[in-house]
């Protein structure tokens, strides 16, 4: 059978010196929030058929040229398959919010749309497959790359804090160092604990974007990851497993860099997509910073369901301290 043609069109503008994509609330609350897009009908190209989609959906008509980003072949969950074609479209005069009925007829006769704009891939999920290309149009790389690391070794003290009561129960190494004329930056961490366990985890990643390249883990039998464009391919116990990625994401092993890198302030607030490579999953990356009197900053970290909490002197771009939770009552630390 034939792959139904679809259109999607990620409409842009420039606000605040940032750019935004035009996103929709359907009124059927489990459709998700999307893009605008549409199928492709007879004997029409793509092309025009994102232009008439976009008309449909959202009630613009100025814009320039639409511009290529990318097709694919994509499985629906009617067990469907679509090339999707999807498209940019530059806006510069539309409101901030507002609300359309589509003109296009079919399943959304009758209903009403509330249009909005996204700054970043984390501001709001979307329904499944409309982010796949957001990176293309929403940079969500922090601003300086890890490029603005130095090469350093650094040793952390484990502590285990239970009920007030804290001992210490390993030590923490970490070097970063960096290959190929300064393009690739090493992490390398290990963990020396009798109580925890030994363990060693390597990451390299552009320096200059912070996208991943491989992941190598000793923890839990081992892993090893390596990141190839849309995907990631995982290694464990002897077996491999492709993982598709739906956004360009940062590595969580990175995170801990990444935080060294942002423009902190107080009350700075962030989100990144980061893959969990222990998980084999995606996950929203939520930072929150305060400035602490002594001019560091203290950062709480999502990662999903879980928090950590990061000491950071952006100065000299140190990791002073973290601090999880791991049980009600527990605590642990690694601190100079």
């Amino acid at each position: 059978m034939e792959p139904i043609k679809k259109a999607y069109g990620y409409i842009t503008r420039n606000h605040d010196g940032r750019p935004q994509v035009l996103v929709f609330q359907h009124p059927i609350l489990e459709a998700g929030i999307q893009i605008p897009k549409g199928t492709v009908e007879e004997g029409e190209n793509p092309e025009a058929a994102v232009v008439r989609e976009m008309i449909e959906e959202t009630g613009l008509t100025e814009w320039g040229k639409p511009v290529f980003l990318a097709d694919d072949r994509w499985q629906a969950d009617d067990g469907s398959t679509h090339h999707r074609h999807f498209y940019r479209l530059d806006q510069r005069d539309a409101p901030d919010q507002w609300q359309h009925d589509p003109s296009g007829g079919g399943e959304e006769e009758g209903l009403q749309l509330t249009l909005f704009w996204i700054s970043s891939p984390g501001d709001i999920p979307l329904a499944r497959g409309h982010g796949d290309y957001l990176h293309h149009v929403l940079e969500e790389s922090p601003e300086d790359g890890l490029g603005c690391l130095e090469a350093s070794e650094d040793v952390k003290q484990v502590y285990l804090i239970e009920e007030g009561v804290e001992r210490i129960i390993g030590e923490t190494r970490e070097r970063i160092s960096f290959e190929e004329g300064g393009a690739v930056l090493v992490r390398e961490q290990t963990l020396t604990s009798e109580e925890m366990g030994n363990r060693r985890t390597v990451t390299r990643l552009m320096a200059a974007t912070n996208r991943p390249l491989s992941v190598e883990d000793t923890g839990g039998g081992g892993v090893r990851a390596v990141y190839a464009g849309d995907h990631v391919m995982i290694e464990r116990d002897g077996r491999e497993k492709r993982v598709s990625l739906h956004h360009l994401p940062i590595e969580t092993f990175s995170v801990e860099l990444l935080l060294r890198t942002l423009p902190l302030e107080g009350g700075y607030v962030r989100s990144f997509h980061a893959f969990n490579v222990l998980k084999e999953e995606e996950q929203l990356i939520e930072i929150h910073a305060d400035e602490q009197p002594d001019g560091s900053f203290k950062v709480k970290v999502g990662f999903g369901a879980m928090t950590q909490w990061y000491w950071i002197r952006t100065d000299t771009r140190e990791l002073l301290k973290q601090s999880s939770e791991p049980a009600p009552g527990l605590k642990m630390e690694f601190r100079r």
